[in-house]
C-alpha cells in the first residue's frame, strides 16, 4: 500500500526559533545565547526559556503527480489536537535547543458506498547545538548584528490508521469493514544560522534559516526553512516575537516523490524561567 504523505498536518510543523530571555535585568536582547558577564561563574551562565506559537501556514503539495493545495482553515478544520513549543537551554555562550510539534487529525472522505476515515498522529522533534560567532552589537543593545550557528536533526514521525468501509449492494448484511495501518519514521540532519538586529533594548528583528537532509541515508533529499520576525519585549522574562516564515522539503518515500512547501505568518511568546 502506498504510503500517505504528512502534508496534511505539514502547516503544524516547526523549526526551532531561537529565543532566550535571560535573568539578568541588564539583557535586553531577545536572543541573549551568552552570559551577561562570561568571566565571572554564577546564576547569569545558564539560562532557561519556553516558547508556546503557532504557525498560521498554508501549503502546497505536489506528490506522485498529484497536486493539492490546502489553506490554513482546512487544515485547522481536520485537526483535533494540534501543540508547538520550543525549548531553550544556555550554559554561557552554549545553547541546546528543542521544538516540538505534537498533532492528531483525522478525516471522512465518501466514494459512493465506500467512506475512509483516517487518523494520523504526528510528532516532529528538532534539537540544536550551537553558539554565537561573530556580535557587533552595541553594549545598550541599540545597533550591530549578532550572529550563531547550529547544527542537530529533527525527527518526524507520522502513523497513519485507515477504516475503510463499504456498504453492501445486499440490504440487511452488514458492511464490509477494513482496517489498516501504515507510517514513517526518519531523521533529517540540519544546520542553523540566527541573526539578530536590535533596534531599541525592547525591539529588534531577527532572521533564522535551517538547512539539511542532504539526501543522507533515509533523510530528505533536501529541507529548508526560513523565517523573518519583529522582537517585542515585554517584560524583563516575557519576549513576543511575530512574522513570516516559509519551509520545503523534497524527499521520496517507497518511489513516492514528495515536494511540500508552507508559508505563512508565525506568532510566539518566550517565556524566562531563569
Amino acid at each position: 500500500m502506498r504510503p500517505i504523505p504528512i502534508f496534511l498536518i505539514i502547516a503544524l510543523v516547526a523549526t526551532p526559533l531561537t529565543l532566550c530571555v535571560t535573568s539578568q535585568a541588564q539583557a535586553q536582547d531577545p536572543l541573549e545565547l551568552e552570559a551577561a558577564n562570561p568571566n565571572n561563574f554564577g546564576a547569569g551562565d545558564w539560562g532557561l526559556a519556553v516558547t508556546p506559537y503557532a504557525w498560521l501556514a498554508a501549503n502546497a503539495t505536489d506528490v506522485a503527480g498529484a497536486t493539492l493545495r490546502q489553506s490554513f482553515n482546512d487544515l485547522a478544520s481536520i485537526t483535533n489536537v494540534g501543540f508547538q513549543s520550543r525549548l531553550l537551554a544556555r550554559y554561557r555562550w552554549v545553547v541546546f535547543a528543542a521544538d516540538w510539534t505534537f498533532a492528531k487529525q483525522e478525516s471522512d472522505t465518501g466514494f459512493g458506498r465506500t467512506s475512509l476515515d483516517m487518523q494520523l498522529t504526528q510528532h516532529i522533534l528538532d534539537m540544536k547545538l550551537g553558539g554565537k560567532v561573530y556580535d557587533s552589537r552595541t553594549a545598550a543593545r541599540d545597533g550591530g548584528i549578532g550572529i550563531w550557528v547550529a547544527a542537530g536533526a529533527r525527527y518526524w514521525d507520522s502513523d497513519v490508521d485507515f477504516t475503510i468501509t463499504t456498504e453492501s449492494l445486499v440490504p440487511g448484511n452488514d458492511p464490509v469493514v477494513v482496517e489498516e495501518n501504515t507510517g514513517m519514521a526518519y531523521w533529517d540532519p540540519v544546520l542553523g544560522l540566527n541573526m539578530h538586529w536590535p533596534i531599541t533594548p525592547k525591539v529588534g528583528f531577527g532572521m533564522r534559516l535551517t538547512g539539511g537532509g542532504f539526501n543522507i541515508g533515509n533523510a530528505s533529499k533536501y529541507m529548508w526553512d526560513a523565517e523573518f520576525t519583529a522582537l517585542f519585549r515585554l517584560t524583563r522574562r516575557m519576549l513576543l516575537s511575530a512574522g513570516y516564515r516559509q519551509f520545503k522539503y523534497d524527499r521520496t518515500d517507497d518511489g513516492v516523490h514528495q515536494v511540500v512547501t508552507v508559508t505563512g505568518p508565525a506568532i510566539g511568546l518566550s517565556i524566562g524561567i531563569f
